[in-house]
């Protein structure tokens, strides 16, 4: 007994062109998507899509955790929360908590404000899967677990972000930075006293990513504040660099340095409520 199965026809070119992981070079046309405002025009100018792209993976890589990360996406964050009222900003194995002034200070509703706090590498992944997916989560922003992420780690994680719509953000170490990476944006960033250095690595439909670094201006209440160690007589060296600029944001411990009649520092722990 015979049956008659059809074959279907083959692809053709056109057909094949069209699909989503197929790239034609320097072309812009397929490589067109949705984008965010960064909130900073000379970055804007410098990624093809003129902002941050959404439903992909946004690979950041630092010198440490710090560098730069709320100066970059508070904009962004409150572009998304416009757009999104009911939407909510998630951080997934943030280094620090959020400082609840900073984030006011910055436009940032804290009842739409997420913690999520994880240890494992497996438990990373999967929430970071889950978190993509939620269309409540209009911004992911996720800070590399101790163990770093493999490449087909980071391939489920960038295959998640396709079925969401929203930002997300994969911060990582400079070190990860000379490895393969499915990211569709990969970008460095340093932080100084004056400017926050960008450098694109890699973006998808870009051949040859620019070689000149992108100084973002800081705000001007960025710079007018001085960390907590820099308040007695004869500071330490601090530990991160931008600790004049993130002082506002995340202080690194919970006190307040006074003054006294014979100069003398006096450290007073703020109270819990």
């Amino acid at each position: 007994m015979s049956t008659d199965r059809t074959t279907p026809p083959p692809a053709t070119l056109e057909q094949l062109l069209q699909r989503g992981d197929v790239w034609r070079g320097h072309s812009q046309y397929f490589i067109s998507q949705d984008a965010v405002d960064t909130g900073y025009p000379p970055l804007n100018s410098a990624l093809l899509n003129n902002g941050w792209p959404l439903s992909s993976l946004i690979e950041i890589c630092q010198p440490s955790a710090g560098h730069g990360d709320w100066l970059l996406t508070a904009p962004c964050a409150q572009h998304l929360l416009q757009k999104q009222p009911h939407g909510y900003i998630v951080l997934l194995n943030p280094p620090a908590l959020p400082f609840s002034q900073g984030m006011l200070f910055s436009g940032i509703p804290l009842e739409q404000l997420v913690v999520v706090q994880i240890t494992a590498k497996n438990d990373f992944i999967a929430s970071f899967v889950e978190l993509a997916r939620a269309s409540s989560c209009a911004l992911l922003m996720a800070w590399q677990p101790k163990q770093a992420l493999t490449y087909t780690e980071l391939r489920k994680c960038q295959l998640a972000t396709a079925d969401g719509s929203g930002v997300y953000l994969l911060f990582r170490h400079n070190r990860q930075r000379l490895e393969s990476s499915p990211a569709s944006l990969r970008l460095t960033t340093q932080l100084n006293s004056q400017h926050l250095q960008v450098h694109i690595l890699k973006q998808r439909g870009q051949l040859r990513p620019g070689s000149a670094a992108i100084d973002l201006p800081l705000p001007d209440y960025a710079q007018t504040y001085k960390p907590h160690r820099q308040l007695e007589d004869t500071p330490t060296s601090p530990n991160v660099a931008n600790d004049q600029v993130f002082a506002p944001y995340q202080p690194r411990r919970n006190v307040l340095a006074l003054r006294i009649n014979r100069g003398r520092p006096l450290k007073v722990k703020r109270s819990a409520g």
